[in-house]
């Protein structure tokens, strides 16, 4: 080649290329060009809205999570509540049961060591009443007459009331306090003229002494005195001391009477809600009838209001009723109680629940994805109108999405850290709440049997070893809740001796031979990494289970200086997606699922499938 020649060339190619720019180039954008940005307009608004939604459902689901969370922790207090109050009427049971023939003086300090006014400010009186038959009214009236063990004098005016012969009465001839109720001194509880239906009442005493259990009053009492207010009354049958009790004859033939109480509301509901909770949580309870039909059923059918939380506060009716119910969260959680059914009604309003941070979050991923999408639409405008800056565009598109798809991986992870969250929360909350009051009631299961034991009545004993077995049953499975939810060997020995516990759980639980194979001397990933593979883990176990129909499985962890990785493979019947139809080839909910928590950890999700050769489930994530 001469030397003249590349000299020749080179202006001839130049001029070439400054040919085709002058005629290849348009002067304006091409139709074509310019519908590129209203596509990515027409999309990015859409999905914007979409996952504003999507966000929005989640905040509203967190958030609803939260005051299901209050509203049961709140019926739990209500049934400790009543539990304890409860107990107290056992107590009085006891008392009749351990001597053949309480008298009055004996009645009254027992009720003054309880301490009623400052350790069960619900009560407002406790009484005795005994069962009198028809032959024996005059001799029992002119007993209590007599009666001077209180009374000097005695009480000479005394007389079942209301007046009148009936088969058998049931006369409150105890009451403590006395101060205040003297109306119910002598008064008859199967004719009670205050009451709207006293046969219904008569047949719920005959009831109670069948049944041998405790009964509340089905219709709510508005006590007046000093202020209104709503009360109700429990009884609890009194059978003589020795007696056999097991049949309905025998209970009968043994009956005595029943001791009872009186409770006012609006004081036993007191404190329920701490004062926080009570700024936005109302709850109203409602009595709705007998339970399993065991009671007669109340004279009028509907629900009778106990207690309203908004009555004992300051908030205003007014203004909870103003609020859209569409934005209220509301709750119906259902206890019994001495043969009837309660309801208890929880509500509050969202924005009272939700927090404000999160209150945000929609809007602003609303607002980002706008802004995002009207930033892609300039963009590809001007690199439609413009060809002399598509570099530089280029480049700024390059970053908006790889900014849009590090927040999209911050807000995947905050979700998994709040469903985290939650786990730990919850297991912990059945750890403080459940965990030790089945506890204690082990404890008083084993105090009972000793002294059931001790008195002679060792016959219950073995009742109590079945409800000691079934409580002991009962915590077991509770753990094994809790250990799924938030397992303790992850936090506190590390990702594979969590797997080789999980491993054995699943195996037992399934059948399935699970091998876990990895270094125990290898350093601990973060602890989200680690949560990351351990749920990864738990979806592709149960993916197994349900589909693969295989007998073994290999776990491996392997770990070398740039990256971590996990295997999961199976001996199963694999997966062939040519045999599916054309709706079903696409990744069901759990691959999605693990797929998404591999990403949040800044990893790698894989997954090897043939038919009948078993499935093989790849993660790596980087140190």
């Amino acid at each position: 080649m001469k030397p003249s020649e590349p000299v020749h060339e080179a202006p001839i190619e130049a001029s070439k290329i400054i040919r085709t720019e002058n005629t290849d180039l348009p002067t304006r954008p091409t139709r074509h060009r310019l519908l590129v940005p209203w596509v990515v307009l027409a999309v990015g608004i859409p999905a914007s809205i979409l996952l504003f939604s999507v966000i929005q459902d989640a905040v509203e689901d967190v958030a609803r999570l939260r005051f299901e969370r209050s509203a049961s922790d709140a019926k739990h207090v209500i049934e400790a509540r009543v539990r304890s109050y409860t107990d107290v009427l056992y107590g009085l049971q006891a008392l009749f049961a351990t001597q053949d023939s309480i008298s009055r003086v004996q009645f009254r300090r027992y009720v003054e060591s309880l301490d009623l006014k400052q350790r069960y400010p619900g009560f407002d009186v406790v009484n005795y009443a005994v069962h009198v038959s028809a032959k024996d009214k005059e001799y029992f009236e002119e007993a209590v007459r007599r009666d001077t063990t209180l009374d000097p004098h005695g009480y000479p005016e005394f007389a079942i009331k209301p007046p009148g012969t009936r088969p058998e009465h049931f006369v409150m001839v105890y009451v403590e306090p006395m101060a205040g109720f003297e109306y119910a001194f002598g008064l008859d509880l199967g004719a009670n003229p205050g009451i709207a239906d006293p046969q219904a009442l008569a047949a719920t005493m005959r009831s109670a002494r069948d049944s041998g259990k405790l009964t509340a009053s089905g219709l709510p009492i508005r006590v007046k005195g000093a202020t209104e207010y709503i009360g109700l009354a429990m009884r609890l049958p009194v059978f003589r001391s020795g007696q056999p009790t097991d049949t309905v004859e025998q209970r009968r033939a043994s009956y005595l009477g029943s001791v009872g109480a009186g409770f006012n509301v609006a004081n036993l509901m007191r404190g329920v809600l701490n004062e926080k909770t009570a700024s936005y949580l109302r709850f109203r309870l409602y009595d709705v009838g007998s339970a399993g039909g065991n009671l007669p059923p109340s004279s009028v059918a509907k629900k009778w209001l106990l207690f309203d939380s908004n009555q004992s506060t300051q908030t205003s009716s007014a203004s909870i009723a103003a609020i859209d119910p569409a934005s209220v969260f509301t709750r119906v959680l259902p206890m019994e109680l001495g043969g009837r059914m309660w309801e208890v009604h929880f509500n509050a309003p969202d924005y009272a629940i939700i927090e404000r941070v999160d209150a945000l979050l929609p809007w602003l991923a609303l607002a980002g994805g706008l802004l995002s999408s009207v930033l892609l639409f300039g963009m590809f405008y001007s690199l439609a109108s413009s060809r002399s800056r598509a570099v530089g565009i280029a480049n700024e598109i390059t970053k908006d999405l790889r900014d849009s798809t590090e927040q999209l991986q911050a807000m995947s992870r905050r979700l998994v850290d709040a469903q985290e969250s939650e786990r730990r929360q919850l297991s912990r909350e059945l750890h403080d709440r459940v965990g030790q009051n089945l506890t204690a009631l082990s404890i008083n299961l084993d105090i009972l049997k000793t002294q059931m034991a001790g008195n002679g009545n060792a016959a219950f004993c073995p009742r109590l070893d079945d409800a000691a077995s079934l409580l002991e049953a009962t915590a077991g499975a509770i753990e094994n809740v809790m250990s799924e939810l938030r397992p303790p060997m992850l936090d506190d020995y590390g990702l594979l001796p969590a797997l080789q516990w999980y491993a054995n759980e699943f195996s037992g639980r399934t059948g399935i031979q699970v091998s876990v194979d990895g270094d125990e001397g290898m350093e601990r990933l973060t602890q989200a990494s680690e949560i990351a593979l351990f749920r990864i883990m738990q979806e592709a176990l149960n993916n197994v289970a349900k589909h693969a129909h295989a007998t073994s499985i290999r776990i491996t962890l392997e770990r070398s200086s740039a990256r971590f990785m996990m295997t999961v493979a199976d001996d199963g019947v694999g997966l062939n997606t040519t045999l599916l139809p054309l709706g079903r080839r696409r990744p069901g909910l759990g691959m999605v699922t693990m797929r998404e928590r591999a990403q949040a950890a800044g990893g790698q999700f894989e997954i090897e499938a043939a038919a009948g050769c078993g499935t093989r489930v790849v993660v790596r994530i980087p140190h």
